[in-house]
């Protein structure tokens, strides 16, 4: 019924009728017009609501739309997302080598979502929101994985939902977990093109149980919490329980020496905001344990671990006038996360990474925003290649393994029609550095910079 959907002005009709086609093979039913719809648009041209070209270009751009399949659905929304990128990095390896890595010189899909989120009254919902830009993963170890979940196969949120009166919302399914402002932040309200060096060391996919990224945060099918506290305005607080991995599905014990992956995580926040002399403000803090995080798949016959980690992050975000910031500091501990010296083997000890992210921002008018970033890494003897955290800047070649990294990022923000229609341009420049020479050696190597432009254009729908 034209009851179920908005009447949408042109340029919204025109996005809507070219989505229906794709969201058939998310297994939504299209179906005609029904007679009441035109007696619907007869009503608003005898009360002058529109004319009468108007109900007839209505009635012809919603020649077809989109109905849910259960009549239970009381409302059904589509949502979407795409950003075109491009990207001219520069690797310079500082160190003695004869061949330094060629520049990144590519355009690509950044994101391409769509989705759909239903309400089925007395408070039920659900969200589907699927990137086709990120590609099916079937990957032979859960932790591995792109774009920050492991065998994700293209999901970016499934999720049931209920909203109880004014305390909060009970979430079922597979969504970020409440650690990481910057991870958290929506990827079209991003004021840099990327996220940081330290947010994808924590959150994107698993590196390694003694090296590499940790997979910490992110997404985990899991039950999560979001509630309000009603006698204090602006006190606001979470928890979950999730997966200890990220992935979607269900890994058993295959054999000998393959890990279980059987524990759970359980993470919680607290945060209060409010405005005081002109000044908004929010502060808090995420924490979280995950019983899995750092395990892999051992050999055949050795047994793999199942180690833990646990991180805290505390954060504050600050409004005056046209001017913001965001500050956060991540740190977890790793368990038997690193090797314990030259030549060690199996002797492991525990690492404790931490992170520091400082995004700062001017709006200039209306349409026009400078940001900044700068963001600093401390891997306390894991370490971490280029590419895993710089996205799309080139490794060096040998021995490439660095125990720190920093960030700095300064750029423009154009926002054509708000951030449905967005143009992002900025230089960015990291520096990694105390490389390790020698697997499992001290970190005492030369430095590599990379320098480039990342440019974006967004549409939001």
């Amino acid at each position: 019924m034209l009851s179920s959907i908005n009447i949408l002005p042109a340029r919204a009709t025109r996005r809507f009728a070219g989505a229906a086609g794709l969201f058939a093979a998310l297994a939504f039913a299209a179906a005609p017009v029904h007679a009441q719809d035109k007696a619907t648009l007869d009503l608003l041209v005898k009360k002058n609501v529109i004319t009468q070209a108007e109900a007839d270009d209505i009635a012809k751009n919603a020649a077809v739309v989109v109905n849910p399949k259960e009549a239970a659905v009381k409302k059904l929304q589509l949502e979407g997302m795409l950003q075109v990128q491009y990207d001219w990095l520069t690797t310079k390896d500082k160190g003695p080598v004869a061949i330094q890595p060629g520049a990144t010189n590519q355009f690509s899909i950044r994101r391409a979502y769509f989705g759909a989120i239903a309400d089925l009254g007395n408070g039920w919902g659900g969200e589907i929101l699927m990137d086709f830009a990120a590609g099916a993963q079937a990957p032979a170890a859960p932790q591995a994985g792109e774009n920050g979940v492991g065998n994700q196969q293209n999901f970016e949120k499934a999720i049931i939902t209920k909203k109880i009166d004014d305390w909060g919302t009970a979430t079922a399914g597979f969504q970020k977990v409440q650690w990481d402002q910057e991870e958290n932040t929506p990827s079209s309200q991003l004021k840099t093109i990327e996220r940081s060096v330290a947010t994808n060391y924590f959150d994107n996919p698993y590196g390694g149980n003694t090296t590499g990224r940790l997979g910490f945060g992110n997404r985990h099918v899991g039950l999560y919490w979001s509630g309000l506290v009603p006698q204090v305005d602006g006190l606001y607080y979470g928890v979950a329980i999730t997966n200890g991995i990220q992935s979607v599905t269900n890994y058993g014990n295959a054999g000998a020496g393959v890990t279980n992956y059987n524990q759970f995580a359980f993470w919680g926040n607290v945060g209060y905001g409010s405005k005081f002399a002109g000044l908004t403000y929010k502060v808090g803090v995420n924490v979280g344990y995950a019983g899995d995080a750092n395990s892999e798949p051992g050999a055949a016959g050795v047994p793999a671990q199942n180690n833990s980690i646990w991180g805290y992050n505390p954060y504050v975000t600050l409004a005056y006038s046209d001017f913001t910031l965001a500050a956060e500091f991540l740190q977890a501990r790793v368990q038997n996360g690193r090797l314990s010296g030259a030549g060690a083997g199996t002797a492991y000890s525990n690492a404790s990474p931490y992170g520091i992210n400082l995004t700062p921002s001017y709006k200039i008018n209306d349409q026009w925003e400078i940001a900044a970033k700068y963001s600093y890494l401390e891997t306390n003897g894991r370490g971490t290649t280029i590419n895993p955290v710089a996205r799309n800047a080139n490794n060096v070649f040998g021995t490439e393994n660095f125990n720190r990294a920093w960030e700095g990022y300064l750029g423009v923000n154009y926002y054509i029609i708000g951030t449905d229609v967005k143009l992002s341009a900025g230089y960015e420049y990291d520096q990694f550095y105390q490389r390790q020479t020698v697997a499992g050696g001290a970190f005492a190597g030369p430095r590599a910079n990379v320098q480039g432009v990342r440019t974006q254009l967004q549409v939001l729908f």
